[in-house]
């Protein structure tokens, strides 16, 4: 790669046809491509399937899968993507993978975009399979796709590594073939609701607005039976539907209500709208969080100064120092995405750093190359990686709790709880909007 402008323009004409093949990634493989697909079928350099041979004779393994490039979820769909390709790219520039089966591999991607809708992405993930012959899957963004993206990966017997879908929905249908990075939904605003109530003036009442999908309804209920634990009492409880551009009326219920604190179980979309409406609606409560979307550049830059005081869960943090056999430490593969990119990382992308990391150890220790073996390993893995240490329960889950950050406007994005790993207090109670 020449710089992020060259990495940029690919990657807005691989987006556009809704295929993103690596192989083919200058300094990634023998061929000399200029990271363009082939124009085929989308293996970037393959013979169609999970393994063969690039162009020049290199052994590759193909990994497959749909993401949200474009809609609503896209900016965070670009999350992923970018980690993927910067991940495979660096695997492939330092020799490849050193199998167990005794032979070295370069990996190859093709990612299609299926637009968040998630009988796009069921067909996606056949076709990937039936037509390209691809048995190691990576994982689409969204619990509402993912559920059913999962069923084809277990229908035939193909292990998915994914770090976008977080409902114990997911988790709970007995599938062996789906493996999950985040924390489960219903433990993205326990970390918050305990926060603020180790503030000197804990609140007493909570509200909370969810949207109508798969992980938001998962969060809202893990949040109600964290609050049947204290004495908060729950003055608001509404459900929006996912398309929904307006939230006035609910923040009219909850600064009707006198809340406290605000809990907004939603994504980036719904971020930025709860930012800007609280401020027409004159919402003003101690502390307000939106679980998905509201720690990344792009929520700040659409948010502007409404977005100040937000808080936000991580599942990683920025300033970790884990071991990492690709990027070495952590801060490596942080200053890898600012370079290329041009934003700073958040738990989206340490998560699918660790996806593609999840696969490279499997192939790495398995005597024979295929998906069962393929599975069996990453049931009883455990090794480190940007993220963390990834392991699996049973169920397929990583096991990990969340971190509470907040925009504050002198010092930006900063970790406010728990206590031993916050790089400032939080500014509880948030100043009123007639105060900033």
């Amino acid at each position: 790669m020449t710089g992020k402008q060259d990495r940029r323009a690919f990657l807005k004409v691989a987006g556009s046809t809704g295929v993103l093949g690596l192989t083919g990634l200058a300094g990634c493989s023998g061929n000399g491509g200029d990271g363009s697909s082939d124009g085929g079928d989308g293996s970037g350099g393959g013979d169609g399937g999970s393994t063969g041979e690039s162009g020049s004779g290199t052994n590759v393994i193909t990994l497959g899968g749909s993401m949200s490039l474009t809609g609503d979820n896209a900016d965070l769909g670009q999350l992923y993507k970018d980690a993927y390709e910067l991940t495979i790219q660096r695997i492939n520039e330092s020799g490849g993978i050193e199998a167990g089966d005794g032979n070295t591999y370069e990996l190859d991607m093709v990612l299609r975009d299926d637009g968040t809708d998630a009988s796009q992405s069921k067909s996606i993930y056949q076709e990937l399979i039936d037509r390209e012959g691809i048995d190691y899957l990576l994982g689409p963004y969204s619990s509402t796709v993912t559920l059913p993206a999962s069923a084809v990966a277990a229908q035939n017997q193909k292990p998915m590594v994914e770090g976008g879908g977080a409902s114990p929905e997911i988790f709970a249908q007995g599938n062996e073939w789906i493996f999950g990075l985040l924390p489960t939904a219903n433990k993205y605003a326990k970390s918050y609701i305990d926060m603020c109530l180790a503030q000197d003036s804990a609140p007493e009442s909570i509200a909370i607005l969810a949207e109508d999908g798969t992980f938001s309804q998962s969060t809202a209920e893990g949040a109600r039976n964290k609050i049947s634990n204290t004495d908060l009492e729950l003055v608001v409880d509404q459900t929006f539907p996912s398309d929904t551009s307006d939230l006035s009326t609910n923040l009219g219920r909850v600064r009707d209500s006198g809340a406290d604190i605000l809990l907004l179980c939603a994504h980036q979309k719904h971020n930025i709208i709860l930012a800007n409406q609280m401020e027409s609606q004159d919402v003003n409560v101690d502390a307000a969080m939106g679980t998905v979307g509201s720690l990344n550049d792009s929520f700040k830059d659409e948010a502007g100064a409404n977005g100040d005081y937000m808080y936000g869960p991580s599942s990683w943090a920025v300033n970790a120092d884990f071991d990492d056999p690709v990027f070495g430490k952590t801060g490596d593969f942080v200053s890898g995405i600012e370079e290329n990119y041009d934003y700073t990382p958040d738990y989206h992308s340490a998560a699918g750093e660790a996806v593609i990391l999840t696969f490279m150890n499997a192939f790495q220790n398995v005597d024979e190359l295929n998906p069962t073996a393929v599975r069996d390993h990453i049931r009883q893995t455990e090794f480190s990686t940007v993220y963390g240490t990834v392991a699996f329960d049973d169920s397929g889950v990583i096991d990990k709790n969340m971190l509470v950050y907040q925009w504050q406007p002198e010092s930006d994005l900063q970790i406010v709880y728990p206590d031993n790993v916050a790089q400032s207090d939080p500014v509880y109670p948030m100043p009123g909007w007639s105060e900033r």
